[in-house]
């Protein structure tokens, strides 16, 4: 077994014993029973009695750990799972030089520049002499032709507005 950290406990969630993992990682939560913590040199597992994600990571619940008393000393400890339960991430594309295309809009034109802030990517077009910067996230993007170097966008209402309303 080759055991991968992906994050840790920040804190507990009511008083059941319920955990906050936090983590960059995806994982498969169907088949992921256990996580491993680490204590005193070595890697103990805790076998999953509930995991379910929300704004602030996963809320888990441990079948060892059943009150709060319990999930206290697990606070800032390193969570590992078997490797095998990784879900890759996807090889990162240079965006610069595809046209976007908004269903609204049409066109945009050709992403010159892309810049990640920590949340999501963001890309630069210059359409009608005016700069545009929108969010490239899962929500707004309809479809990505990798061949014809297009992505197909669905900007929510009054975004490019924001752009191209004279002041």
């Amino acid at each position: 077994m080759n055991l991968v950290e992906i994050g840790y406990f920040s804190k507990t969630h009511g008083i059941k014993g319920h955990l906050i993992l936090k983590t960059e990682l995806d994982f498969d939560l169907e088949n992921l029973n256990a996580f491993f913590i680490e204590s005193a040199g070595s890697k103990a597992p805790y076998f999953i009695s509930e995991i379910n994600e929300n704004e602030r990571g996963f809320i888990v619940l441990m079948e060892e750990v059943t009150e709060i008393n319990k999930a206290k000393p697990l606070i800032g400890k390193k969570v590992f799972i078997d490797s095998k339960y990784i879900i890759e991430q996807t090889q990162n594309i240079n965006w610069v030089g595809y046209e976007l295309i908004d269903k609204h809009f049409g066109s945009l034109g050709k992403i010159t520049e892309v810049n990640d802030n920590g949340v999501q990517l963001l890309v630069s077009i210059t359409y009608k002499d005016k700069e545009i910067i929108l969010p490239l996230v899962e929500d707004f993007i309809e479809n990505v032709d990798e061949a014809a170097e297009q992505i197909y966008f669905n900007a929510p209402e009054g975004l490019i507005d924001l752009y191209l309303d004279n002041k």
